[in-house]
């Protein structure tokens, strides 16, 4: 821990995104252990990784972004719903123009979604869950005080535990669609890629806009709680007659808020 806190700041970043990657590139090569497409496993994959989106929204971004600005007057602390609405806009544009396919009840949206193959939908899908999370990673570094990240690695270890389901997720489908194991593990990877550029640019224009901080935090959270409003939760309770993906959620929302009680 010692030598990465001595590295520089956009390389602990780098690193801490290709973390998150690697954590996804192993949830999904769970595809070779698991033998058929199991709705009730993407179910829990889906749910877990909500509720630890959701408690590392409010525990790492918006927590952080009210303490910045606690001495700046009632007026300044609107900086943060108004974060919270320009993150929900963004992410609600992105879902109307990024064609894609949720992966559980198969309803496409986006730009002429007919264009992409049923492989390259869902993947898009779980690409645009990523971008949200590279962006709170990057900017939650951005806003650590003094050096101190400790509640930045926090958030990055959250969203890594909640990348190996979310790897899993979007592997399993693959197999309905006819890809071989391999081809499976390697889309489900690919997904969260964008999760290292997208944390470098957060990082990047937070540090550059630093009087801006807790608006920026806001905004990443606000990108996060809609994915998963929007997709995540209503994707891990479409099967009917359990309430697998509710308990997920609950699980995965303690898990992450025990993390952040116990380490900060």
């Amino acid at each position: 821990m010692k030598f990465l806190l001595s590295l520089n700041p956009i390389t602990i970043v780098f690193l801490v995104a290709t973390f998150n990657w690697l954590m996804t590139f192993f949830g999904a090569s769970l595809v070779y252990f698991v033998k058929n497409a199991n709705k009730k496993l993407i179910c829990v994959a889906l749910g877990s990784s909500a509720g630890i989106m959701i408690a590392a929204s409010f525990f790492s971004l918006l927590l952080p972004a009210k303490e910045q600005l606690e001495n700046s007057g009632k007026i300044a602390l609107l900086m943060i719903p108004a974060g919270f609405i320009c993150g929900v806009l963004l992410l609600m544009t992105f879902d109307k123009l990024l064609p894609h396919e949720h992966m559980m009840t198969h309803v496409q949206e986006g730009i002429n979604p007919s264009r992409f193959s049923k492989n390259k939908l869902l993947m898009l899908a779980m690409t645009l869950h990523n971008i949200p999370e590279g962006l709170a990673v990057g900017v939650a570094f951005a806003g650590a005080a003094n050096g101190n990240y400790l509640s930045a690695i926090i958030l990055a270890i959250g969203i890594g535990i909640q990348n190996f389901p979310e790897g899993t997720a979007i592997a399993l489908p693959m197999l309905q669609c006819g890809k071989s194991r391999f081809q499976a593990m390697m889309y489900g990877q690919f997904s969260a890629l964008v999760e290292v550029p997208a944390a470098l640019i957060g990082f990047i224009f937070a540090s550059i806009t630093n009087v801006t901080l807790p608006f920026i935090l806001s905004f990443a959270a606000g990108a996060m709680f809609f994915v998963c409003i929007e997709e995540l939760i209503p994707e891990a309770n479409a099967t009917e007659g359990i309430d697998l993906g509710t308990i997920s959620f609950m699980i995965g929302f303690v898990i992450m808020m025990s993390l952040d009680i116990l380490l900060s």
